[in-house]
């Protein structure tokens, strides 16, 4: 088949995953979109990577732009693209809001430190699941099978005692009071998941959300992003109710009821 002169073709086996990937990060360094794409298996030659990201720029299904905060370059899905992965079946609402529309560094930067909390799940092992946010949007837009709020991830997990899910959000900083107690109030309302774990950056945004987020349908755990890096589920988390801190994988194991208790 012929395509005319400026038209590009997509390889269904290796195009189309890389889309995908960038339509689930929201935004992406070249890095991590390589890393992704190698854990997945979908690419293995980092030249031919950034080949493919290059030609995808130029035809504009992919877009780059600079990240004043950090100095790096970034990618995000153009809306031509997201049409197209829409009509392929992947979770992605296309509305008033352009998926191209501009963004300020630190939605950025939370994306991009959201990428490596990822890959550094996805770097211990097979096994994990990670729902994207793009996903849990659309299911509670669109089904009545909602969870409570639009988490930055729900995250699948299998140990030898069985399989775990809970809810992920990465707080890279502190919002002001009122808006955690209204949070505490939504999370009353969630029935999909038991566990949510919030991933700070340092012990002071920690003890200020451990003060204030205590909803009692839900265990609401917390730790130092670090910690996630270096231990995965062996990371230290203290509950809304204690500051004593226990593994990842044994609060895990808690009921919403014991939220946080010894």
């Amino acid at each position: 088949m012929r395509y005319e002169k400026g038209s590009i073709e997509l390889s269904a086996s290796r195009d189309h995953p890389l889309l995908r990937q960038v339509l689930r990060c929201g935004f992406v360094t070249r890095d991590q979109l390589f890393e992704f794409l190698r854990l997945a298996c979908y690419e293995r030659d980092r030249e031919s990577c950034d080949w493919r990201v290059r030609r995808l720029v130029k035809h504009g299904l992919i877009l780059k732009q600079s990240c004043a905060a950090g100095g790096r370059s970034v990618y995000s899905i153009g809306t031509s693209a997201a049409l197209l992965l829409q009509g392929l079946g992947e979770y992605c609402l296309i509305g008033r809001r352009r998926l191209d529309s501009g963004n300020p560094d630190s939605s950025i930067l939370h994306a991009l430190e959201l990428n490596d909390i990822q890959l550094s799940l996805l770097k211990a092992g097979p096994g994990a699941r990670w729902t994207p946010a793009c996903e849990i949007r659309s299911q509670n837009v669109l089904t009545s099978f909602r969870y409570a709020k639009d988490y930055d991830a729900v995250v699948t997990v299998h140990r030898e005692d069985g399989e775990r899910c809970f809810a992920l959000e990465y707080e890279r900083s502190a919002k002001a009071k009122r808006d955690y107690l209204a949070l505490s109030h939504l999370l009353d309302e969630e029935r999909r998941i038991s566990h949510v774990l919030y991933l700070v950056p340092n012990y002071d945004v920690l003890t200020y959300l451990t003060g204030i987020l205590r909803p009692a349908a839900v265990s609401v755990w917390f730790g130092v992003v670090r910690d996630w890096h270096a231990q995965l589920l062996g990371m230290p988390v203290v509950g809304c109710l204690s500051r004593v801190p226990r593994p990842l994988y044994e609060a895990l194991q808690h009921e919403p009821s014991s939220c946080g208790t010894s």
